[in-house]
């Protein structure tokens, strides 16, 4: 398959930088605030914020531009502070109660979502099956869209197809960080290792990494036993992730991102398994982790350690790599 060369990638820099660090300040200040009591922020709405703050700037940051690596224009620079204006309103509507104006506020998260997802559709129209790592990208992309639309149903107190919450805001949280985030994540990973003879095992994993989610989300209309089949083809899918991200580690010089990379993968394991317990439980009806440990810890696991952790690691693995993972593994014969 035709790859892209990981120079293409772009690094946070300047106003992004400055957008990210912003982000950072403002999720750390509500998350230490709602420990403390407030703002009233529940464990979930915490959780999601991390994604319109730092996760989706960050990733986005590391996803390779469709415009031929040229240089950042004035509208990309701005585009960084729409999100950053976006996020800000998504978090408003959290202090509203549930009806039309907490929704309006949500949907200017949606319409950031929406012009990823038309990203996405570009990416995929561009390259359809001739580079994995970019159908990885596009994927993601256009899981972003589905999450905000749940997340303003979220906000509006729509109880779409039966759902009640937690449930609508927790599919909102699944598809920004098992869809979109180990969307991107693969992609990387798959990219820094296409050259080696990992390469092939890797790609099945990496696909049930990227189509998971979505079947997840149609099977809990469908019922348990394709629920359980779901959640064990994600965990399976999210274990080949942890590995190639663990070779990718070992292949680069920046220590920082080494550790952030091995912190990553063993935080998505742990999470996995947790997700597994909880699916296995869900099928004979009797909870082996019920729904609170799950948001806690589950949600923490995936949502800190493995995405923001791994994000940083890629941040650093693209400045100086030193020994290149392709050199380590080795290339295909």
């Amino acid at each position: 398959m035709k790859g892209l060369e990981m120079r293409d990638v772009p690094e946070a820099g300047g106003s992004f930088g400055l957008v990210v660090l912003l982000g950072t300040a403002v999720w750390l200040g509500m998350a230490a605030g709602s420990w403390s009591g407030w703002p009233q922020l529940g464990v979930i709405e915490v959780l999601f914020l991390l994604a319109p703050w730092i996760v989706v700037p960050l990733a986005t940051s590391l996803i390779p531009s469709l415009d031929d690596s040229q240089p950042l224009t004035g509208r990309q620079r701005a585009s960084k502070w729409v999100i950053f204006a976006a996020a800000g309103l998504a978090t408003f509507s959290f202090f509203m109660p549930a009806g039309m104006w907490a929704a309006s506020f949500a949907g200017a998260w949606l319409l950031v979502c929406a012009v990823f997802a038309l990203r996405g559709l570009r990416r995929l129209w561009r390259y359809r099956v001739h580079s994995f790592s970019q159908f990885c990208f596009a994927i993601g992309e256009a899981y972003l869209i589905v999450g905000g639309t749940w997340l303003v149903a979220s906000r509006m107190g729509l109880q779409p197809v039966g759902f009640q919450e937690p449930i609508v805001l927790l599919t909102a949280v699944h598809f920004h960080f098992a869809g979109f985030l180990s969307a991107v994540l693969a992609g990387l990973s798959y990219e820094r290792l296409r050259e080696t003879r990992w390469s092939k095992p890797l790609g099945v994993a990496l696909m049930a990494v990227v189509v998971g989610p979505g079947l997840l989300g149609l099977a809990f209309l469908v019922g348990p036993k394709v629920k359980l089949a779901a959640v064990m083809l994600i965990v399976i899918g999210q274990f080949g992730l942890a590995t190639g991200m663990v070779r990718v580690a070992l292949g680069i010089a920046n220590p920082v991102g080494r550790a952030m990379l091995i912190l990553s993968s063993g935080c998505v394991v742990a999470g996995m398994a947790l997700a597994a317990s909880w699916a296995l439980g869900e099928y004979p009806l009797q909870p082996f982790v019920d729904l609170g440990r799950m948001e806690r810890f589950h949600g923490a696991l995936n949502a800190v350690g493995f995405g923001v952790c791994g994000l940083i690691g890629w941040m650093n693995a693209s400045r100086g790599r030193g020994t290149a993972a392709v050199a380590l593994w080795g290339r295909k014969d």
